[in-house]
């Protein structure tokens, strides 16, 4: 048998076997290794609650509460972020335990001083809406599942007079001393526990959060901790005390079980009392029916995953399902099932015609993780576009969110990216509320002078200086921290505001902003050929290094998270006007194969700036549509090797899956649109620019009754090429494809080649890509 044919075989026999749910193809594993921070915990799409496992407090690598190399868990908390860099949550720790009481967690490496467990991963394991661990120290079987506002476990003892389950009310991501403000614990009767907790953390300085907690078993008898009053240790405690309200509170629940007895355990959360918390467990999950709880939860996200389905090589599939489950973690809903919420303001709110959400890592999502809800999420998408607008009124600083949790704006992040977020769904018709009422709150943000912001932090800009903006069309470098990014963010996010006020019909608003967008050429240095810092003075910023990250001093920095390189082609919405500024499209092509093929100068200082090709760096966002920027200029075979290239050095099947970062989805939405062939380069207006298709087939639900369905011929790992293109039969030439020819329903079909072809050559202009609206 020749080796090719045994290769054939071999990659046909890794297709995924017919008869799996999509839940059993996913791998909640991908990422919670390496620095991807995501997580494996309970939840259902898009739910308020993902609980689960923490191993730490504090460092990068705590930020998801969850890390394959951990050797131990020391609880399971309420609330958890997914892919973020940043250290927040872990709401209402539990633990399990059997023995002697600790109070203390202990140290990942001093394991038997504290609460904390050695655990396998062996005998773990976790699939959409459920997660189990053995907590090997205490012989505790640990499983959990969710709903929207309640994590359910179901904790299975040894036989034991001294069964225990702790709940630390100190424990926090953040881990900074002090980050709790204060706490409460009321004991309502032997099964039920409610409180809440007051953090003040780098990244949510006054977030408020309650619980109410109930089980399936009386208590034999509580201990309530107070370290403010006493010290954690075992002579002084509060042991007929059911209320107490401190920022070191801890309480151990005591029992005795039968061997395999199983004590099951409700936490629900609200961000506006406890009395809600109590009244969202018990709508929520009325019984005590573990296994009903866990189908539920499955099935739900079998629902929700199955609005793509696709074929193709196992690892990709577990690759693909993986990643579009990442992109239905958030935003994450933050309303009671009563239809309160807390807003901007502090103050507790009504939703009524809407859902509201909380957690926008905007500068990450905006790019392919809110254009991929609109196709998969469009009921939810209109409950986004209401809760920002909700969110603008209620911010005492009237502006629209940036990097929002809870009731908090951190503004850690760059960029006013509600607004092409909000844009592109309304010009995809998604947006049910008023129109003035949406642009209102677009302008506003866009003429705000300026937010305080991240002062006293080394690493992100103190005050974004929209004011010298407005005034002088750019952000001088010598004022605003890192005013080459932001000025050409900005002037993206202006031309997303044009192209909404167009489409409303506000002709003058529209000029005013599509003008504005050209403001990204107030930074270009025509000598130099990049984009570069320029002072107060109209002068540009000296010394210059193209691929210097940032200099010793992180105040003055020039770009975010980049260097001149990976900003050099963030003008999305005017492609061909960057062309005209580096003498034409050919001299762009040059450019982007200069970036692809700098010389390796070592590993960057910047963390999130990673997973290198030249100076591409996939693991971080303002690289994300650059591949696919050859099809601009008449070149996609380029893109089509690129993608592969992208897939089989920077994605994995495995704990390490991600490069980087995967930032709240959006590494995962990626994937998700790269592994259909196209990927909008352009976030807003609904324009999808092709790559080269990863899976055999792929079918998205485009509504109730109506599939847009993916095929591709010569389906193999070396056949790389576009050879041809058909939509709805007939012959497409262009290297893009509109929102509304999939949103109709139809058939995509490619067919493949393993040499790079001529196709797409004669393709139109990319619509959206020319400055114009």
């Amino acid at each position: 048998m020749k080796k090719t044919s045994i290769y054939i075989i071999c990659f046909l026999l890794s297709l995924p076997s017919l008869g799996q749910s999509i839940i059993e193809q996913t791998n909640l594993f991908i990422g919670t290794g390496g620095h991807g921070h995501t997580f494996p915990h309970a939840m259902v799409p898009f739910g308020a609650v993902a609980a689960g496992p923490d191993w730490a407090q504090r460092g990068w690598d705590a930020a998801g509460g969850y890390h394959y190399d951990a050797k131990s868990i020391l609880g399971f908390s309420q609330i958890h972020l997914s892919g973020t860099g940043l250290t927040e949550a872990g709401d209402f720790l539990i633990q399990p335990t059997v023995g002697k009481i600790h109070i203390n967690a202990g140290k990942p490496d001093i394991i038997d001083d504290g609460y904390r467990s050695r655990f396998s991963h062996e005998d773990e394991q976790a699939h959409p809406g459920y997660y189990q661990v053995r907590l090997q120290d205490y012989d505790v079987n640990v499983e959990v599942t969710a709903t929207e506002r309640t994590g359910f476990y179901k904790l299975t003892f040894p036989k034991t007079d001294s069964a225990h389950l702790l709940i630390d009310l100190m424990h926090h991501i953040n881990g900074n001393p002090g980050s709790v403000k204060h706490a409460s614990i009321s004991i309502q009767d032997q099964q039920t526990v409610t409180g809440y907790r007051l953090t003040n953390g780098i990244w949510a300085n006054h977030r408020q959060l309650y619980f109410a907690m109930r089980f399936s078993k009386p208590y034999e008898s509580k201990l309530i901790y107070d370290a403010n009053k006493y010290g954690f240790t075992k002579k002084h405690f509060f042991k007929d005390l059911n209320h107490r309200v401190s920022d070191k509170l801890k309480a151990v629940f005591n029992f005795k079980t039968e061997d395999q007895e199983a004590i099951y355990v409700k936490i629900a959360v609200s961000s506006v009392s406890a009395r809600n918390a109590l009244e969202n467990l018990e709508k929520e999950i009325p019984d005590w029916d573990f296994d009903r709880v866990k189908k539920q939860a499955e099935r739900k996200w079998e629902q929700e995953l199955s609005k793509i389905t696709v074929t193709g090589n196992k690892d990709r599939v577990a690759k693909f399902y993986t990643a579009l489950y990442h992109n239905f973690i958030h935003p994450t809903l933050n309303q009671d099932v009563n239809g309160e919420y807390r807003g901007m303001d502090q103050e507790v709110h009504q939703g009524h015609d809407f859902e509201h959400y909380t957690m926008f890592s905007l500068w990450d999502t905006f790019r392919a993780t809110h254009p991929l809800l609109t196709l998969t999420q469009p009921e939810r998408t209109d409950d986004i576009m209401k809760t920002m607008t909700a969110f603008q009124q209620e911010n005492p600083e009237k502006m629209l969110p940036m990097w929002s949790l809870y009731q908090n704006e951190n503004t850690c992040m760059i960029g006013l990216h509600a607004i092409p977020v909000l844009a592109d769904a309304y010009y995809k018709g998604l947006y049910t509320g008023q129109d003035d009422r949406l642009l209102e709150s677009m302008v506003a943000s866009a003429e705000n002078p300026g937010v305080d912001s991240t002062a006293g932090r080394a690493i992100y800009p103190a005050y974004y200086g929209q004011k010298y903006y407005i005034e002088k069309g750019y952000h001088p470098n010598d004022v605003v921290r890192t005013g080459v990014s932001v000025t050409l963010e900005h002037a993206y996010d202006d031309w997303a505001l044009a192209l909404a006020a167009k489409k409303m019909g506000k002709e003058e608003v529209a000029e005013k902003y599509r003008q504005r967008a050209q403001n990204y050429r107030n930074v270009w240095d025509m000598e130099w050929q990049f984009f570069r810092a320029r002072l107060n003075n109209g002068e540009f910023r000296e010394p210059f290094e193209p691929r210097a990250y940032h200099r010793e001093d992180f105040h003055d920095r020039d770009y975010t998270e980049g260097n001149a390189w990976q900003y050099l082609f963030f003008v999305p919405h005017d492609v061909y006007g960057l062309a005209e500024l580096m003498g034409g499209e050919k001299q762009l092509e040059a450019r982007l194969d200069e970036l692809f093929t700098l010389p390796y100068q070592g590993e960057s200082a910047v963390e999130d700036v990673s997973g290198l090709i030249g100076d591409y760096a996939h693991g971080n966002e303002p690289c994300h549509h650059v591949a696919y920027l050859y099809g601009h200029v008449g070149k996609p075979s380029k893109t089509q090797k690129l993608i592969h290239r992208i897939d089989q050095e920077f994605y994995k099947n495995a704990p390490d899956g991600y490069i980087g970062n995967e930032d709240a989805g959006q590494m995962s939405a990626w994937y998700v649109f790269s592994a259909m062939g196209f990927y909008p380069v352009n976030p807003a207006g609904g324009v999808y620019v092709f790559g080269s298709p990863l899976m055999e087939s792929a079918s998205i639900k485009v509504s109730e009754s109506k599939t847009f369905d993916i095929s591709v011929e010569n389906y193999a790992p070396e056949n790389i090429y576009i050879k041809s293109v058909k939509l709805n039969g007939k012959k497409y030439p262009n290297v893009f494809i509109r929102h509304e020819d999939i949103v109709k329903g139809g058939k995509l079909e490619y067919v493949m080649s393993n040499k790079p072809t001529r196709w797409g050559e004669k393709s139109e202009r990319v619509p959206f890509a020319d400055g114009g609206l």
